[in-house]
């Protein structure tokens, strides 16, 4: 096997089942491609809902249990402007086989549009991603982009399918709550101040009869 060899997979899904809801998007689409000893996954998947539900969902980072099964813990350890360092533990399974991951990520946030994850440390520290929100208006296409450098360019079959499956494990996942999620209540509009007239006193005219009377 050469390093410029191409290893392309398509996997399609007629229906998929995620914690027993079905997934009424529609079949995720994931290719898989090595280049090298590099492993390149890009995938979309068109979700029936608001931009709004879909960053909802996404930057939803510590109830990511309730929805990923194999999530165990998800936190934030980190906050900033427009970014955020999570810590982040579960598992992965592919038929027979489970492998546990811990590790830290650096997620930067481009509001209602994209988020750029960096894995800093733990199983998958060589890892880069990104979720992309497309669409301005629902039905919005749910996109995932990453980056995985195996370190060898003979990687074990068994971590490539593991990681063919987990990538739509956690898309369907985070579909499937997108349509479970109720829309995000609109933020209250500020009232405007109604400007007060100026009361106009007559004391300066009371004032001035008084004088030409006298």
């Amino acid at each position: 096997m050469s390093h410029s060899m191409l290893i392309a997979f398509r996997l399609a899904l007629g229906m998929v089942l995620v914690g027993g809801h079905a997934l009424a998007a529609g079949p995720p689409s994931v290719n898989f491609q090595q280049q090298g000893t590099r492993l390149l996954v890009s995938g979309s998947l068109s979700v029936p809902v608001a931009p709004e539900t879909a960053w909802a969902v996404l930057t939803d980072y510590e109830r990511v249990p309730e929805f990923v099964p194999g999530m165990r813990v998800s936190r934030v350890i980190e906050k900033g402007e427009n970014t955020r360092v999570l810590e982040q533990q579960g598992e992965m399974l592919a038929n027979n086989m489970r492998m546990l991951y811990l590790g830290t990520l650096r997620v930067v946030e481009e509001p209602m549009s994209r988020l750029s994850v960096q894995f800093l440390s733990g199983t998958f520290r060589n890892m880069q991603g990104q979720w992309i929100i497309q669409g301005k208006s629902a039905p919005v296409m749910l996109a995932y982009q990453l980056d995985y450098d195996t370190g060898t360019p003979y990687p074990s079959p068994v971590m490539v399918g593991m990681l063919q499956q987990q990538v739509i494990h956690w898309v369907s996942s985070l579909a499937a709550e997108m349509e479970r999620r109720p829309p995000p209540k609109p933020e209250p509009k500020a009232k405007a101040k109604s400007k007060s007239k100026p009361k106009v006193s007559n004391t300066g005219n009371t004032v001035k009869q008084r004088t030409t009377t006298q």
